[in-house]
C-alpha cells in the first residue's frame, strides 16, 4: 500500500471540507425520516378525513417502504455511478414536490400519489450519505460516523413526533407538508453547492489510515468499474456474508418501523386513552433510543470491542425480549410507566443495526459497495412494507364495529395480535445476527 505525505494545511482543508459535506448530507436525510414517521401522529385524522379503513391507511404508510425497498439497489448504483451530489439533490427536489401534492390532496388517491413521489425522492438519499462517509472518513471511523449520521438525521423523526402532533392539533395536518416542502427545497440548494463526491474533486489526496497507509483498494485485475449492472448484481448476491445481515435488518428494523411509524400513537390513544401529543412522546423516546444507540454501539464496535457480530447479537436479542415483554405483559397492555424503558430499549437496539453498514466496507469491493448497501438497506424496508398493512389487516379483522367521531376503535386483543407480529419479525432478526460471521476489517 502506498503512503501519502500529509502537510498540516492539507489535513486541515480536508477535515473542514468533509465535515461541511457530512452535515448537509445528514440534514438531507432528516427529510426522509420526517416522512417515514409522519403518518403515526395523523393516523386517525387521515382515516376519518378520507373515510378509509386501517388496512387502507396501513397501505398508505407502507407505500413509503415499498418504494424505499425497491429503490435501494438502484440508489446504490447511483451512488457508485452518478455520485452522491447529483443523486441527493435530485431526491430532495422530488420530495419537495411530493410534499406539496400531499398538502393539497382532495382525495385519498391524490394523497397516495404525493406519498409515492415523496417516497421515491427520499429513498435515494441515505445510501449516498453512507457513500460519502466511506469516501471522506477512515475505515476505523465508518461505524461511528455512520451511527452519528443516523442520530443527526433522526432530528427529522423527532420533528414528526410531539412537534408534529402539536401542529396538527393547533392548525392542520396539511400545513405540516407545506412547511416540510419549503425546508426540503432549501436543503436541495445547500447540498448542490456544498457536496463533493470524494476528496479528489477538490484537489485533495485520498483518505489515509493513521499510519499513512491509503485505504486498501482492489488490485487492477479486480477492478469492477467496467462491469455491467448484471455482473455487479451477481457479485453482490454471491457474497454469503451479506445474507445473515439482510435477515437481521428485515426482522429488527421491520418490527420497529411497523410499530412506531404507523400504529403506536393509535394504540396508545385507544388502549390507554391518551391525548395525541402525550402519545407521541413514546415515539419520541424510541427515537432518542436510536439516536443514542446508533453512535454508541458504532463506537463500541469500532473502538472497544473491535467486533461487528457480538454487539449485533446482544442488541437484537434485547430488541426481541423487549417486544415480547410488551406483547405478553397484561395481554398487551403493560403499565404505562413500563413503556418508557421498553420504547427506549427497542429504539436503542434498532440503532445498533447501523453497524451492518460498516460491515459492507469490511467485506465488499469498493466498486460495488453502493449496491451492497442497497441490498442491506432494502431488507428492513421490505419487512416494514409487508408488516405495516398486515398489522392493519389484523386490526380490521379484530374490529367489533365500535366507532368514535368517525374513527374505528380497536380492542386490545387486536393490538396484541399486531404486537405478536412484531415479535415474529424481531425473532427473525435475532436469528440473522446469530448466523453472522465476524467481518471486522483489520490491517495486517
Amino acid at each position: 500500500m502506498s503512503r501519502v505525505n500529509w502537510r498540516p494545511d492539507v489535513i486541515q482543508k480536508l477535515y473542514r471540507q468533509r465535515w461541511r459535506i457530512w452535515i448537509v448530507a445528514c440534514l438531507a436525510h432528516t427529510i426522509g425520516l420526517f416522512h417515514r414517521a409522519a403518518m403515526a401522529p395523523m393516523a386517525d385524522r387521515l382515516m376519518a378525513d378520507f373515510n378509509v379503513s386501517a388496512f387502507a391507511f396501513g397501505g398508505l404508510g407502507a407505500v413509503y417502504f415499498y418504494i424505499y425497498a425497491a429503490m435501494q439497489l438502484p440508489s446504490g448504483t447511483l451512488a457508485d455511478t452518478l455520485g452522491p451530489r447529483k443523486t441527493i439533490t435530485t431526491g430532495l427536489l422530488l420530495a419537495g414536490v411530493g410534499s406539496l401534492i400531499m398538502s393539497m390532496s382532495p382525495t385519498f388517491g391524490v394523497l397516495y400519489l404525493g406519498r409515492f413521489i415523496v417516497s421515491f425522492g427520499v429513498s435515494i438519499v441515505w445510501l449516498n450519505v453512507i457513500k460519502l462517509v466511506m469516501e471522506w472518513f477512515h475505515a476505523h471511523q465508518v461505524a461511528t460516523v455512520t451511527g452519528i449520521s443516523s442520530a443527526v438525521a433522526l432530528l427529522g423523526q423527532i420533528a414528526a413526533t410531539t412537534p408534529l402532533a402539536l401542529l396538527i392539533m393547533s392548525l392542520d395536518w396539511r400545513v405540516s407538508f407545506v412547511a416540510i416542502a419549503g425546508v426540503t427545497f432549501a436543503l436541495a440548494v445547500a447540498n448542490w453547492f456544498i457536496i463533493r463526491n470524494n476528496p479528489a474533486q477538490v484537489g485533495l489526496p485520498p483518505i489515509t489510515e493513521p499510519n499513512g497507509d491509503t485505504i486498501p483498494r482492489l488490485a487492477a485485475s479486480e477492478d469492477l468499474s467496467s462491469f455491467s449492472l448484471a455482473q455487479r448484481f451477481k457479485i453482490v448476491l454471491s457474497n454469503k456474508h451479506l445474507w445473515p445481515m439482510v435477515l437481521l435488518g428485515f426482522g429488527i428494523y421491520g418490527a420497529y418501523a411497523t410499530l412506531f411509524y404507523s400504529w403506536t400513537v393509535v394504540y396508545l390513544m385507544q388502549t390507554y386513552d391518551l391525548q395525541r401529543d402525550f402519545a407521541t412522546n413514546f415515539v419520541f423516546v424510541a427515537t432518542i433510543g436510536i439516536m443514542v444507540g446508533a453512535p454508541g454501539v458504532g463506537f463500541l464496535s469500532d473502538r472497544i470491542l473491535q467486533k461487528r457480530r457480538l454487539p449485533l447479537v446482544v442488541f437484537s436479542g434485547i430488541a426481541l425480549a423487549s417486544f415480547l415483554v410488551w406483547a405478553l405483559w397484561n395481554g398487551g397492555k403493560p403499565p404505562l410507566e413500563a413503556l418508557y424503558p421498553l420504547c427506549f430499549l427497542i429504539g436503542f437496539s434498532t440503532g445498533s443495526m447501523f453497524v451492518t453498514y460498516a460491515c459492507v466496507k469490511d467485506i465488499v469491493q469498493p466498486s460495488v459497495q453502493g449496491m451492497a448497501l442497497g441490498l442491506l438497506n432494502m431488507a428492513g424496508f421490505v419487512g416494514a412494507a409487508i408488516a405495516q398493512p398486515l398489522f392493519g389487516y389484523i386490526l380490521d379483522f379484530g374490529w367489533r364495529g365500535e366507532m368514535m367521531e368517525g374513527i374505528r376503535v380497536f380492542p386490545l386483543e387486536a393490538f396484541q395480535q399486531g404486537l405478536l407480529l412484531c415479535c415474529l419479525l424481531a425473532a427473525l432478526g435475532f436469528l440473522g445476527a446469530l448466523l453472522m460471521k465476524e467481518t471486522y476489517y483489520r490491517k495486517s
